[in-house]
């Protein structure tokens, strides 16, 4: 890979259901406004895209949602990324605050605070293996 990309990446563990967090995600615009599906697999999992403008660098950022369905839990993975690479003006920290603005929406939205978050900054494919 040449060059830092300013991508985001969270993993969480939700103590809730699939049902209410994949429902959380489709009812929040900014995480699911371009597509939404719940795949037909065991064990469930939803993928949702969403896009929102950032005035602090004059463009659109992408979002990425996984819901996995674990048992009685389920597992968020949410990479945001602004299209743009570190050796450019930067996206000034705005893939990251994208990414925890859905967290933080999901939290809000289901009452529960969501445990074992791991966060990766300059996310790219080498780093995959640390979202799980």
């Amino acid at each position: 890979m040449s060059g830092r990309i300013l991508a985001h990446g969270i993993r969480a563990v939700f103590p809730v259901g699939f049902d209410a967090v994949a429902n959380a995600v489709r009812g929040y615009d900014e995480a699911s406004n371009i597509y939404f599906t719940v795949l037909n697999t065991s064990p469930r999992v939803a993928v949702a895209y969403g896009q929102k403008y950032f005035f602090r660098v004059g463009q659109y950022i992408s979002c990425v949602t996984l819901v996995i369905e674990r048992g009685s839990e389920t597992e968020v993975r949410i990479i945001a990324h602004s299209g743009l690479r570190a050796l450019s003006f930067g996206d000034y920290g705005a893939s990251a605050a994208y990414a925890r603005e859905v967290l933080d929406y999901l939290s809000n939205a289901l009452n529960a605070g969501p445990r074992d978050v791991v966060e990766v900054d300059y996310m790219d494919v080498t780093k995959s293996q640390l979202l799980g």
